[in-house]
C-alpha cells in the first residue's frame, strides 16, 4: 500500500544491515546478523532424531531458545522466544521430516534496541541458510511513536527511552501478510495504520538484503568451488 503523505517522522530509515553466515561449525546453519549496533547469532541444528516424550507424527518439533548477552533468560527474553517460534510454525514445512526436531538457537551480543525485529531477521536468515524448506521467508520491523507523536521506525537504544507506544509488525514475504503483531503503549487507529505502511515498505528493504545476501553467498562459495577443483586438476 502507498505510504501516507506528510508523516510526522523523526526517522524514516532502517539501521544498517549487516550478516555473515555459517561463523559457528558445529551446527547446520548460522548468521551474525546486526541492524545498527543491535546483533545476533542465530544457529540452527537439525532436523535431529527427537526425543520420545516430542514426538510428532505430523511433523518436526520445532524448537526455539533466545539467550541474552549474559546471565539467565528472564521474561523479556522467554516473550521474545515465543514470539520468534510464533513466526516459524507459522513459516517452516515441517511436514518433510516427520519424528524429527528442528532446533533454532539464538544468542544475543548486543542489545541496542529493536531486538524483537532483529532476532526474527536472523532467525529468517539461519532457516534460509541451513537450507529448511520454508513456506515464505518473513521480515520483521519496530516502530515506536515519541514523546512528540513523531514516528521513529527500527529506533536505537537511545531512542527507545523516549517512546510513548511501540509496535513491531512480521510480513510475510510472498503475500505481504501480517505474521505477528507485537504492541505496547497507547496509540490511535489512524496512528497504527501509518506505522503499518510505513513498516510494510521497510520489510521490503529487509527482503532484498537476504536476497542480496543470499546470492552473493551462494556465488561466493560456488567460485570456492571452482578454484578448489582447478587446483586438484
Amino acid at each position: 500500500s502507498d505510504l501516507p503523505g506528510k508523516l510526522k517522522m523523526a526517522k524514516e530509515q532502517l539501521r544498517q544491515m549487516h550478516c555473515e553466515f555459517n561463523t559457528l561449525s558445529r551446527c547446520d546453519g548460522s548468521v551474525m546478523y546486526s541492524q545498527g549496533a543491535s546483533m545476533v547469532i542465530a544457529a540452527i541444528l537439525g532436523p535431529v532424531e527427537v526425543k520420545t516424550q516430542n514426538l510428532s507424527n505430523d511433523g518436526s518439533y520445532l524448537e526455539c531458545n533466545y539467550r541474552p548477552k549474559a546471565g539467565l533468560p528472564q521474561i523479556k527474553e522467554r516473550l521474545r522466544e515465543a514470539a520468534v517460534k510464533d513466526v516459524l510454525d507459522l513459516a517452516v514445512l515441517v511436514e518433510p521430516y516427520p519424528r524429527s526436531r528442528v532446533s533454532l538457537q539464538l544468542q544475543e551480543i548486543e542489545d541496542r534496541g529493536s531486538m524483537d525485529a532483529c532476532a526474527v531477521n536472523s532467525a529468517c536468515l539461519a532457516m534460509l541458510i541451513g537450507g529448511l524448506p520454508l513456506k515464505c521467508s518473513f521480515a520483521a520491523v519496530h516502530c515506536i511513536i515519541d514523546e512528540q507523536g513523531d514516528y521513529v521506525l527500527d529506533p536505537d537504544q537511545s531512542e527507545c527511552l523516549h517512546q510513548q507506544a511501540g509496535i513491531t509488525f512480521v510480513f510475510d514475504s510472498v503475500e505481504g501478510n501480517l505474521m505477528l503483531l507485537q504492541a505496547k503503549g497507547a496509540f490511535k487507529i489512524s496512528q497504527f495504520n501509518d506505522i503499518e505502511c510505513l513498516c510494510r515498505a521497510a520489510s521490503e528493504e529487509i527482503f532484498k538484503f537476504y536476497r542480496s545476501q543470499i546470492t552473493h553467498y551462494h556465488a561466493r562459495s560456488q567460485e570456492i568451488k571452482e578454484q578448489k577443483s582447478m587446483e586438484t586438476t
